[in-house]
């Protein structure tokens, strides 16, 4: 990855919508090479997927908890793989330290919290133990931007 891969990532990561031809302004770069360049940073997985932020809580969703999870240690894989099917659940971490995981959990008010937490993460084989930790105001939570050195 060179200079003129993260010129056109960071065009990107401030609006994934740019036009080929937009990014080609921005950079001085012709239109076939910004789009050959996207192109092979897709192929090689740097650029993953193209999203859509949406404000939680313009669409109901007005609780937003972490909660980190301690396992079993025979059972971590499976816990592994049955927290990222969760609906609710939009990260899902392998961490170090006391816990083993660490999750992201939205939710419409507290009592769905509550019920997402005791029908569907508890419910879990293998899970040892949790704590909930619930945020009471997003200060920052974006995705990673690519800045310019």
């Amino acid at each position: 990855m060179d200079v003129t891969d993260k010129k056109i990532l960071s065009l990107l990561s401030e609006n994934a919508r740019a036009s080929i031809s937009s990014i080609s302004k921005k950079t001085g770069i012709p239109n076939s090479t910004v789009s050959n360049r996207i192109h092979k940073l897709e192929e090689k997985d740097i650029i993953e997927q193209y999203t859509t932020i949406i404000n939680p809580e313009k669409i109901g969703i007005n609780v937003t908890a972490v909660i980190i999870i301690q396992t079993e240690t025979e059972k971590h894989e499976k816990v592994e793989i049955e927290l990222p099917k969760l609906e609710r659940v939009s990260q899902v971490y392998s961490i170090s330290g006391e816990y083993d995981i660490l999750i992201k959990v939205w939710a419409k008010n507290l009592e769905e919290l509550n019920e997402i937490i005791n029908s569907q993460i508890r419910t879990i084989d293998g899970i040892e133990e949790l704590r909930e930790l619930i945020v009471m105001e997003r200060l920052k939570d974006e995705q990673l931007r690519v800045k310019l050195d």
